[in-house]
């Protein structure tokens, strides 16, 4: 998978509404999310993103979807192969 379809995925996946993160700093997300493995929940991804990025913009949601982690996280093990 592409560095695009990562940052995709990241923003669906965490609401992301403003952010710009270069692609070093994709791959440094995508680097760390495969360190995680299955474990990863959606607050560590948060925690990722916001060590490498810093703030960015998101919406806030009421409940907790995980449904789109594994899909993060094979995106995030393809772009780092």
């Amino acid at each position: 998978m592409s560095i695009t379809n990562l940052k995709r995925e990241l923003e669906a996946a965490l609401l992301i509404t403003d952010w710009s993160p270069t692609e070093d700093e994709l791959r440094e997300i995508g680097n760390r999310i495969k360190k995680l493995g299955r474990s990863a929940s959606k607050t560590d991804i948060e925690k990722i993103v916001y060590d490498v990025v810093g703030s960015y913009e998101c919406m806030a949601l009421e409940g907790v979807d995980n449904t789109d982690l594994t899909t993060l996280l094979l995106l995030a093990t393809k772009t780092t192969k």
